[in-house]
């Protein structure tokens, strides 16, 4: 294959996963999806008859039609109906795939569930909120089962359960099964290894047998140094593998080149074993998949380069499951490895120092800019320091993969080679720590467009040739880009615009998320509602980080999973304390019922203090559709809502006279001017009348905030 022709691999790639998006985003009905199907399977190939010269257009037509067709009979088409029975429920098994701990609530996110006594089994995510046992630690990858259900609720097709008990259990499929008995098998192993060194043994097990079984603080330190691709047993392990095999076939060399097809038979059942023992995970069948194309085609005299092994691994896999290309791993996996073949092909080798160096800071900078969008895509971070970590810790995983095959063939010797290995390990695992420390953090979350844009421009620089054929997209998506998030768009905010400049400033944010801030002299009240993007925040972050004060977040919203990069307020700003769902009939402290984040030093006592100022604030309605807050001060009591009608202001505690009403979406009508003007309202204040029925003026000021976030009065 010559470098200027398309490779058939990547477009078919990228055809079939455009059809996987566009399902996901139009969601056809399933009825629909088989009948469609044969229709353009018959029409397309009459066409391709007909119009022989066109016919690879037609072939591409019909690449894109699988991946719709595919995508619908999973679980991919997102808007389709899952069938739920809430009330039938009385249990729920399946497998964890993330794991999160939030005070005493535990939150688990399983798939592969089954609903008991409704007879239900979805693919899909379920999130499971249940109270946290100290007794009984859940890892990713664990099965449980969760009964004691409270409710189930299912919000844009995604179910949440809330339930008082959950309970480990063998997995439940064959598949569940056989990594089950895996991992079991070894941590034997690793125990019996590592008797006195229990940091080395996790450390070990998670590099060469990719166990799940992590801590939150071990993932959060290689996430942060831009390693975590090493617990992911995946092509760079398998990499390791060939190449320490293959060191072990030096001596005969010679034999090993004459009957390479017999050697090369042998690596690819060393690659099916160690994917076995490592429980045929994801990332390590894509892994294996590509290493067996690229040996196959050895055996068989037919060479295909290490990019195509790529694209028709990642093609087999969107085959056999389309859910895979929106899983974080997989996207972590398959662009690492794109990145360090594309960079070590394509990027010159830097004469003057060593080769093996030269490889490493190529693989590092391939693996560092290619997973960069999905880390930003996903969790709104990104760690520059992981391109200075891989040049130290990569070298040192390497070692300790290797000598963690030598201990798989050759167990018996492992009282000569346990001191190093464990030496080497406890040493990756400090440099690790090290590094994390001291890494600096990027916070932003660019978007689908801005990631393609990124994408772009590192081909630009890698395919440096052919820069023009990248450079007319990007500027085009570039201009594009700039118009949706810019063009007649508002001003940005800044501190010195605000609506009531008083003991304190009231800020309303042009988003669905921040319903306000609130700043006093010495702190800032963040509400938030309704379940939306981080992006959105960015405002409301850079406000607060302007001021330099302390923050508290309230989450309004019932559902609301306080958003999954937590991490990202923690290091914009410095926050107290972030408070879930506060209610006031559940808390003798105003209705603060959860508290998230606090200071390191004195948490309760800190929290109490901090809330003491504040007493005059509580949630005094919190539907389905708005949330209202009452706010008094020493002088007057205020109102804050989302939504606001006559209907809620009826249901509304009785309160001191609301001097001043602020909300977002308002429907005035005569009888909510009348409720307004008897409790001697001075001031309503809206960014928008949903309907008005008030015919005459009322003696209450009416202020409307203008197209900008902020308007002075």
């Amino acid at each position: 294959m010559t470098e200027s022709k398309p490779s058939a691999a990547w477009i078919f790639l990228t055809i079939f996963a455009s059809g996987i998006i566009t399902q996901k985003f139009i969601s056809i009905p399933e009825s629909y999806l088989f009948p469609l199907f044969v229709f353009s399977a018959v029409f397309l190939l009459f066409l391709s008859i007909k119009f022989a010269r066109i016919s690879n257009w037609f072939a591409l037509i019909f690449i894109f039609i699988t991946g719709i067709f595919c995508a619908g009979k999973t679980d991919i088409g997102y808007e389709k109906q899952i069938p739920f029975f809430p009330d039938k429920v009385i249990s729920i098994t399946g497998e964890v795939v993330d794991v999160k701990e939030r005070g005493s609530v535990l939150v688990l996110t399983i798939g592969n569930t089954s609903f008991f006594n409704g007879k239900i089994w979805i693919k899909s995510g379920v999130i499971v909120k249940t109270s946290l046992s100290q007794n009984k630690q859940v890892y990713e990858s664990d099965w449980v089962l969760i009964d004691g259900i409270k409710s189930i609720k299912k919000e844009r097709n995604q179910i949440f359960v809330y339930a008082r008990h959950y309970k480990i259990i063998e997995p439940q499929s064959y598949y569940g099964r056989f990594r089950y008995k895996t991992q079991v098998f070894t941590e034997n192993i690793t125990r019996r290894w590592f008797r006195y060194h229990g940091q080395a043994a996790s450390i070990f097990q998670m590099m060469v047998f990719g166990n799940s079984r992590q801590s939150p603080d071990v993932k959060d330190v290689f996430i942060r140094t831009g390693t975590y691709h090493l617990l992911i047993v995946s092509g760079i392990h398998l990499g390791y593998l060939l190449i320490f095999l293959r060191i072990l076939a030096f001596p005969i060399r010679k034999f090993e080149q004459v009957h390479y097809k017999i050697f090369n038979l042998l690596y690819l059942a060393a690659v099916i074993f160690y994917s076995a023992v490592t429980g045929f995970n994801t990332p390590v069948i894509r892994a294996a998949l590509m290493f067996g194309i690229y040996l196959f085609s050895e055996i068989i005299e037919r060479p295909i380069s290490s990019i195509d092994c790529i694209g028709w691994a990642g093609s087999v896999i969107l085959f056999s499951n389309p859910f895979n290309l929106f899983d974080m791993g997989f996207q972590l996996s398959f662009t690492a490895t794109t990145g360090i073949v594309l960079t070590m092909k394509y990027i010159p080798v830097i004469k003057k120092i060593p080769s093996w160096i030269d490889s490493t800071i190529r693989t590092s900078i391939g693996a560092q800019f290619f997973t960069m969008p999905v880390l930003l895509g996903n969790i709104g971070t990104f760690y520059p320091a992981g391109f200075i970590a891989n040049l130290f810790l990569v070298p040192f995983g390497g070692i300790v993969v290797g000598l963690g095959f030598i201990f798989l063939i050759v167990g018996f010797l492992r009282q000569i080679f346990i001191l190093p290995l464990v030496k080497f390990t406890e040493f990756f695992w400090i440099g690790a720590k090290i590094f994390s420390i001291a890494s600096p953090t990027i916070c932003w979350t660019p978007g689908i467009l801005m990631a393609i844009i990124i994408y772009l421009l590192i081909f630009m620089i890698i395919f440096r040739n052919k820069w023009k054929f990248f450079a007319l997209p990007a500027i085009f998506l570039t201009i594009f880009w700039l118009g949706l998030n810019f063009i007649g768009k508002p001003p940005a905010v800044k501190q010195s615009s605000c609506i009531v400049k008083d003991n304190e400033s009231i800020i309303f944010f042009p988003c669905n998320k921040v319903l306000c801030l609130i700043e006093k002299k010495d702190f800032t009240i963040a509400l938030l509602s309704m379940k939306e993007d981080i992006s959105t925040l960015t405002p409301a972050i850079e406000e607060i980080k302007s001021t330099g004060k302390d923050a508290i977040f309230m989450f309004v919203d019932y559902s609301h999973d306080i958003f999954e990069p937590l991490s990202i307020i923690v290091t914009q700003i410095k926050p107290v304390a972030i408070i879930d769902n506060p209610d006031i009939r559940k808390h003798p402290a105003y209705g603060y019922r959860k508290c998230f984040v606090l200071g390191k030093m004195n948490i309760k006592q800190k929290f109490w203090n901090f809330l003491s100022p504040f007493e005059g604030i509580r949630v005094v309605y919190n539907g389905k559709n708005s949330v209202v807050i009452e706010y008094k001060t020493k002088d007057k009591t205020s109102i804050i809502s989302t939504y606001l009608n006559s209907k809620i202001f009826e249901v509304l505690p009785f309160s001191p006279k609301y001097h001043t009403i602020y909300a977002t979406d308002i429907a005035l009508s005569k009888k909510l001017a009348g409720y307004l003007e008897e409790y001697g309202t001075e001031k309503l204040i809206y960014k928008k009348i949903v309907y008005n029925t008030v015919d005459t003026p009322c003696d209450f000021k009416i202020i409307k905030i203008k197209n900008n976030p902020i308007s002075d009065h």
